[in-house]
């Protein structure tokens, strides 16, 4: 495993989600609450971003950004004592890693994330470090 990986996705001049993906299909990468949090008026920087997320934490895993192993990876953000704790929420939180077992499996590791935004493309920085005390 490697301490940190990075990844970038480019949206500029892209108009639909499906358009980010190389011919995968957008249920095969993107779990339920992913969809339902990137959709609904949300812009292709919301897609983009967390598809940069996700291949992020595949590279500081070591693991190829198949459609398989990008739906292990879900990225949602990390709700606070202040917020409802629904998917509908739209303040803004840090965004937040689950891994499925067999990739949780690779890491005694807390990953955490930073996202950024241009106008046309998502960056995406995936850090493995250990748990904080604002973790408990």
């Amino acid at each position: 495993m490697n301490r940190w990986g990075s990844a970038v996705v480019g949206f500029a001049g892209l108009t639909l989600p499906h358009d980010l993906l190389d011919g995968m299909r957008i249920e095969d990468v993107y779990t339920p609450a992913e969809r339902l949090r990137s959709g609904a008026g949300r812009s292709l920087q919301h897609w983009a971003g967390r598809l940069a997320a996700k291949r992020a934490v595949l590279r500081l895993l070591g693991v190829p950004p198949t459609a398989e192993h990008l739906a292990q990876v879900e990225v949602l953000p990390q709700p606070t004592a202040a917020c409802a704790r629904t998917a509908a929420c739209n303040d803004g939180h840090p965004p937040f890693v689950r891994l499925s077992p067999a990739l949780a499996a690779r890491t005694d590791q807390r990953i955490r994330l930073s996202l950024s935004h241009t106008s046309g493309r998502a960056l995406a920085v995936a850090v493995a470090s250990a748990g904080l005390p604002e973790d408990a």
